[in-house]
């Protein structure tokens, strides 16, 4: 027999590979060597894990987090679960104010955002500081912090806008 529908377990993965393909997409673009030019390196990794987190958790199945994480690990030379327990921790976070947050105005979601920036940077100086067996600081993390946190709206708006449309409910 001959269906015209695809099968539910297609679309499944059809729509996680696609997700997967994005993230892989938008970690592109955190190695790109304009950041290092200007010396600020925003993470728009984490806009797009808060902002999935709260709308379309079904798009962002952990293992999938995990998978990037250890990606983005590679290409910073972390060691192997730096980034997987730093994004963890933050989609735990998200996952825990979801219920508070979820029917505000997006100025306050925004706040949340700024929140979850700064703990996600203090996260990543202790780790950091861990590796390196010193203390970094959090000073020359606040430049990368505010063009994350910045960057937020037109990256809310261009999901919206272009990607969500390829990922029905």
């Amino acid at each position: 027999m001959i269906f015209n529908e695809e099968s539910l377990l297609w679309q499944t993965w059809k729509r996680r590979l696609l997700v997967f393909c994005f993230l892989l997409s938008v970690l592109c673009l955190t190695i790109l060597p304009i950041w290092q030019k200007i010396g600020i390196y925003p993470t728009p990794l984490l806009i797009i894990l808060y902002y999935w987190s709260f709308y379309r958790s079904d798009l962002l199945p952990v293992e999938q987090l995990v998978l990037i994480s250890l990606i983005l690990d590679g290409i910073y030379a972390y060691p192997l679960g730096f980034s997987a327990l730093r994004l963890l921790i933050a989609y735990m976070l998200v996952m825990t104010q979801k219920r508070i947050l979820y029917h505000q105005r997006f100025h306050w979601i925004w706040a949340g955002f700024g929140l979850l920036v700064v703990v996600d940077a203090f996260i990543y100086a202790i780790l950091i500081s861990f590796v390196k067996h010193e203390w970094t600081g959090i000073l020359p993390l606040i430049p990368g912090m505010l063009l994350t946190i910045g960057l937020y709206p037109p990256t809310v708006w261009t999901i919206n806008r272009f990607v969500m449309k390829r990922f029905p409910t």
